[in-house]
C-alpha cells in the first residue's frame, strides 16, 4: 500500500498536522468505540475535564484550560456536553460571589470513576504500543510542541522560505 501523500514526495512532512490530525480522529473514534461498548456516557474527548474534576475537585473554566493547555473555547465545548449529560453542573462559590465554579454531580462522580478505569486500561495500551513500536508517541508529541514553542514554526517557516521568482517561466 502507498503511504497517504506519497505523490508530495519531499513536501510530506509539511503535512505533519494533516497525520497528527488524522492519527487523533483515529484513536477518538477506537477508544469512543470501547467507551460505547462499556456503557460510558461521557464522551471521549471530554474525558480530561471529567478526570480533572473527579482528581483536583471543583474548578473554573480558565483552571481546567490552563492545566489542558487547551484554549478556553476548547474547554467550553467540551464541558457543554458534560453538563447536558448530568454529569458536572456549576454552582455559586460562596467564598467568591463572582466565580462560578464547575463541580462532578453524583451521577459524575460514578461516571468519572468508571471513565478512570478505561482510561488506565488506555495507558497501558498506550505504554505496550509504544514498547513495540520503539515509538513512545506522548513523549515525542511533548518534546515537538516543546519545540514548536521555543520558536514559532512560522518563524521557522519563514527562514527557510525561498519565494520564487515572478515573471520567470517554470
Amino acid at each position: 500500500m502507498t503511504p497517504p501523500l506519497n505523490f508530495l514526495e519531499d513536501l510530506r512532512p509539511a503535512f505533519v498536522a494533516h497525520f497528527a490530525e488524522r492519527l487523533a480522529d483515529a484513536i477518538c473514534k477506537e477508544t469512543q468505540a470501547f467507551a460505547d461498548s462499556i456503557g460510558l456516557v461521557a464522551p471521549v474527548r471530554t474525558h480530561s475535564a471529567l478526570m480533572f474534576l473527579l482528581l483536583r475537585g471543583p474548578a473554573s473554566l480558565v483552571e481546567i484550560a490552563h492545566s489542558d493547555g487547551q484554549s478556553h473555547q476548547l474547554v467550553a465545548s467540551r464541558l457543554a456536553p458534560l453538563e447536558q449529560l448530568g454529569l458536572i453542573e456549576r454552582f455559586q462559590d460562596e467564598a467568591d460571589r463572582r466565580r462560578r465554579p464547575y463541580r462532578l454531580t453524583p451521577r459524575g462522580r460514578a461516571e468519572a470513576k468508571r471513565v478512570q478505569a478505561a482510561l488506565k486500561a488506555h495507558a497501558d495500551v498506550q505504554r505496550q504500543l509504544a514498547a513495540e513500536s520503539g515509538v513512545d508517541l506522548m513523549a515525542t508529541l511533548q518534546a515537538a510542541e516543546a519545540h514548536v514553542r521555543r520558536i514559532q514554526l512560522s518563524e521557522r517557516i519563514a527562514a527557510q522560505h525561498q519565494p520564487s521568482k515572478t515573471g520567470t517561466a517554470a
